[in-house]
């Protein structure tokens, strides 16, 4: 009875778990943690949330998960509550479009990959907000960020794969 349970509660955790992921990666960067005392913007971990899971397991991290993860950044955040779920929905159906091309590919063709995906939503990021001001905002602050971003999603990817194979997969 108890192990019924239990492997009900592990198969919830890993149908969930790239969106508690993208949850984590939003609480991270609405924490008052701040790298190098605030000279290095914390990474967008979310967006490489939404990148990975979408080529590596869509099916993990459904639209759904997805729209949460951004709903939740925009209340953490105090953006424009729908802000960051568009962003994240476009880059999970521009990626899930591209998936099989990805796919087997060296990881700096991916990274590559990422890159113009950040470029892209830090286009559109900057273009909504500019257009609610009503002036276009200084871009500096966001390049910087989407530059720690890319820099780090090596390292994080590896990390998602590792937790992918063992938790997803093996497990």
């Amino acid at each position: 009875m108890y192990a019924a349970r239990a492997e009900n509660l592990f198969h919830l955790f890993r149908s969930a778990a790239p969106t508690l992921l993208g949850v984590m990666g939003v609480l991270l960067l609405a924490s008052p943690i701040r790298l190098a005392q605030g000279y290095v913007p914390t990474p967008l971990i979310p967006l490489v949330v939404v990148y990975f899971w979408s080529i590596y397991s869509p099916a993990s991290l459904p639209a759904f998960g997805v729209f949460l993860i951004g709903i939740f950044h925009d209340l953490m955040t105090g953006g424009p509550l729908g802000l960051w779920s568009t962003i994240y929905l476009f880059t999970y159906y521009i990626v899930v479009s591209q998936r099989t091309y990805f796919q087997g590919r060296d990881q700096q063709v991916v990274w590559l990959g990422f890159i113009t995906v950040s470029a892209i939503a830090s286009l559109i990021l900057w273009g909504v907000m500019s257009l609610l001001s009503g002036a276009r905002l200084p871009i500096g602050d966001l390049v910087l960020q989407m530059l720690v971003t890319i820099a780090t999603y090596p390292v994080i990817a590896v990390f998602f794969a590792q937790f992918h194979r063992r938790i997803l997969v093996e497990g």
